[in-house]
């Protein structure tokens, strides 16, 4: 009985430890990598993932597990979506294998998750208050940054906890805040208890949790993460508290006042969504203008998508064609830009994966908040709901810290423990048959970790070489960056610095190779300038003119592809007036959303050049 009790204690310690462990995820940075906010995450997770394969795998063979492991409809959803992100993504130009390793762990996480809750349900209830927990120290660390105690991670705020800005650090908050309110109802019944109860220390947790979030999250100043915390918020008390058969009593017996009420409360929100816009008009019309684009690049190819990381190009030539069809509004043009995310994640799935991905993906979130509500798993599913409605207006799926407590939380819902199983073989055969299904997923998760291992060394080199790039050593990082291509040629960043030293090496076919592929898989004009720069120093005036042509369908009101026009049609042997009479107008009349030094520079040049034309001239 002892040596029992004691593999029980190990195998649980085993466990907690790697729980732990990955909800840390949020915390991971490495200042070392490029992007190391991001990227220091996704390494973090990797290894994680691996210790907990590990464990589990070590748990399974020392005890044996409470319950048998049953498939659900929600495992048949998360199959289904893998394969439709396998089978839409385009291989060929392989635009986020990244990404694509990532997916592979989050479906191991799933079923990891799945083997952990079934065989010891006890542990739902501990990963629910590992979340909470990581909501308190991101609200303290948030809090310590605002009071300039902690540095913030980006130079124009100065609230971001272990995020890049307000935005996503907000989003998360939102997603922990109706988890810590679901602690506070859930184990209100034990506030009177003893201190030997563990439930009162989980009461008490969730109002520390609950209150340093709401302190901290204003000033995030997020309207998509204070809507999703207000939402979620309601939701969990009124399921917790009210429930539909009491609310359906209530307005039976007072027809009037919930038919007041209905109004009133309508005419609140409204006024308080019309507030919420002008608190940030040209961000709001922005992001109305990204959904209206992203909408019409859906309907483009509906059924096949873009596959996995083909958003930024396909939101770019949509906007090129909306702006160049002459249906804009000068609104539009002022607040548009080529964004790397949609800000709507729904929408952003639809056009990468097609209508049927973004079905089974709203089916899988569906049917967990009605399991939620099923098995009293409120707080999970309330931290569900935040997501999805921060969801609507941020990019919240694009960090890996938000698929990881996704997953989990998922996991927690749809993991229900039946009193009446299904006949299964025998304990003896019913362990080997867990062993091995654990030992197949450790494997995959392992070969998994040793294929992304390359990339860390990878992003710390690149690095290195961004040091150089930044302080204009182009020759000296060139070398560097072209050993790095192969390896990481799927980020067009890296892409565009590599052509950019090449560029200053005089190497300009070379450079527009890499141009072409980045073209491919991201929307910034940027590299539709180089490349046009590129082609005007080789002397392929045509080609010069219809990439900046095409930059500027993109995003008409920006004043330096209109220098760089002005400079091609001054070429003697591209000279054409009407044109650049027409280009130098652009740059001397269209206001820049920010006046600026080097505004001021092309404007200068282009008047000499302009009076340097007319004295020739007469």
């Amino acid at each position: 009985m002892t040596d029992i009790k004691y593999r029980q204690y190990i195998s649980y310690s085993l466990l907690a430890i790697s729980g732990i462990l990955l909800l840390c995820t949020v915390f991971a940075t490495d200042i070392s990598l490029v992007n190391g906010l991001v990227m220091g995450k996704v390494h973090w997770f990797h290894l994680a993932m691996l210790l907990l394969a590990a464990y589990c795998l070590v748990a399974t063979v020392l005890i044996k597990t409470e319950k048998p492991f049953v498939p659900s409809v929600a495992d048949g959803l998360v199959l289904a979506l893998t394969a439709i992100v396998t089978l839409t993504y385009n291989w060929q130009l392989n635009p986020e294998p990244e990404k694509m390793m990532f997916g592979g762990q989050l479906v191991i996480l799933w079923f990891l998750l799945r083997f952990i809750f079934t065989g010891w349900p006890q542990s739902k209830i501990f990963f629910l208050v590992m979340i909470a927990g990581t909501g308190l120290i991101e609200a303290v660390s948030g809090m310590r940054q605002l009071h300039g105690f902690e540095g913030s991670n980006h130079s124009l705020f100065r609230l971001t906890g272990d995020f890049y800005n307000p935005g996503p650090y907000s989003g998360y908050l939102a997603m922990v805040l109706p988890i810590c309110l679901w602690m506070i109802l859930q184990f209100d019944n034990y506030k009177k208890a003893g201190w030997r109860q563990v439930n009162i220390y989980l009461y008490y947790l969730g109002w520390i949790s609950l209150l340093a979030i709401i302190i901290v999250l204003p000033a995030g100043m997020s309207r998509a993460a204070w809507i999703a915390a207000v939402v979620s918020c309601g939701w969990v008390y009124w399921v917790q508290r009210i429930g539909w058969e009491k609310t359906k009593r209530f307005i039976k017996k007072h027809q009037t006042l919930s038919t007041v009420s209905f109004f009133v409360i309508l005419i609140l929100v409204a006024s308080a969504l019309a507030g919420i816009y002008v608190l940030k008009k040209e961000s709001a019309d922005g992001r109305l203008l990204l959904w209206k684009i992203t909408t019409q690049a859906i309907t483009k190819q509906p059924w096949t998508g873009t596959g996995l990381g083909g958003f930024p190009a396909a939101y770019a030539e949509a906007q090129a064609e909306y702006f160049s069809s002459g249906k804009a509004s000068e609104i539009e043009k002022l607040v548009a830009g080529c964004p790397e995310y949609g800000f709507n994640e729904f929408l952003q799935i639809g056009l990468e994966q097609g209508v049927f991905g973004l079905l089974v993906f709203v089916l899988l979130l569906s049917y967990s908040l009605f399991r939620g509500v099923k098995n009293r798993q409120i707080g999970a599913a309330g931290g569900i709901l935040a997501l999805m409605v921060f969801s609507l207006a941020s990019y919240p799926l694009q960090l890996p810290e938000f698929w990881v407590v996704l997953v989990g939380l998922m996991g927690v819902i749809c993991t229900s423990v039946a009193s009446d199983t299904p006949p299964t073989p025998s304990r003896e055969g019913r362990k080997i048959l867990s062993v091995a299904m654990i030992g197949c997923l450790t494997f995959c998760c392992g070969w998994i970790f040793w294929q992304q291992k390359g990339y860390y060394q990878g992003y710390k080199k690149w690095n290195t070489m961004k040091m150089l790039y930044n302080n204009k050593a182009y020759e000296a990082a060139c070398d560097g960056y072209e050993e790095l291509v192969p390896l990481l040629g799927h980020k067009p960043e890296l892409l565009f610095e590599t052509a950019q030293c090449l560029s200053k090496a005089e190497h300009f076919a070379d450079a527009n190779v890499l141009l072409e592929r980045a073209m491919k898989l991201s929307g910034d004009p940027m590299i539709h300038y180089m490349a046009a720069k590129n082609e005007q120093a080789q002397g392929n005036f045509p080609e010069a003119e219809r990439l900046l042509l095409y930059a500027i369908d993109m995003l008409p009101e920006r004043i330096y592809p209109y220098y760089l026009l002005t400079k091609l049609y001054a070429e003697p042997t591209f000279f054409q007036e009407d044109k650049f009479i027409k280009a130098t107008d652009a740059v001397l009349t269209k206001e820049p959303k920010v006046e600026s030094t080097a505004i001021r520079e092309m404007r200068t040049e282009v008047k000499s050049m302009l009076n340097n034309i007319r004295q020739n001239r007469n």
